[in-house]
């Protein structure tokens, strides 16, 4: 009996001890995504990739697959100064916080080297970049089958420049990119899967 009440004491004291050093931190880090890398089946992912990962004689594509960095909404209303938050891959320990820009900056946010979060669908925050991109993670790489049928939906030059639909000819169309605008990255990006084959390639236009 105690001994119990000892280590009770000792609990209660570390508790109470921890509680006045501000020792006693959380890590904030991106929702996982649920997504398995090594097994690619029915999900739209953002991905990066050039033409040369295109293996034409196999029907396969090459990439670099990423997930948007996203946080839950309750985490972050709990967040406190002393709290590290995982930004853009990187540990940051939180000095200040404070509603700005219609969102939550962070030491500072992006002007002062902190970070922003801005509210997003679904009880979550988005990590926000320059430009108002988001932030993402990358999951690894993989090269899944194209579908036969598989489409290419991609923008113009400018952002007044209406998408193309590539429906036929998608091996001569990214062939051809090697000239201009060959790289697709997960900030403008989107590659959809279906029963582990790549159905769209959607790259929007971004700044």
């Amino acid at each position: 009996m105690k001994r119990l009440t000892f280590i009770s004491i000792i609990l209660c004291a570390f508790a109470v001890s921890c509680a006045h050093r501000n020792d006693c931190y959380k890590l904030i880090a991106p929702l996982p995504s649920g997504i398995d890398i090594n097994s690619l089946q029915d999900c739209t992912v953002p991905a990066s990739f050039s033409p040369d990962d295109f293996r034409w004689m196999g029907g396969n594509l090459r990439m670099t697959v990423y997930n948007k960095d996203l946080y839950d909404a309750v985490e972050i209303s709990l967040m406190q100064i002393g709290d590290t938050i995982i930004y853009n891959s990187e540990r940051m320990v939180i000095n200040k916080f404070e509603e700005a820009h219609g969102g939550l900056d962070i030491n500072g946010g992006l002007d002062e080297g902190g970070c922003c979060l801005v509210g997003y669908e679904g009880g979550t925050y988005v990590a926000r970049s320059w430009d108002d991109h988001a932030t993402y993670t990358k999951l690894g790489t993989a090269e899944v089958p194209l579908a036969e049928d598989f489409i290419i939906v991609d923008c113009g030059s400018f952002p007044e420049d209406p998408a193309d639909t590539i429906r036929t000819g998608q091996k001569l169309y990214i062939e051809k990119m090697n000239e201009s605008r060959p790289d697709f990255f997960q900030l403008n990006t989107l590659v959809t899967i279906q029963n582990g084959m790549v159905t769209e390639i959607n790259r929007r236009w971004i700044p």
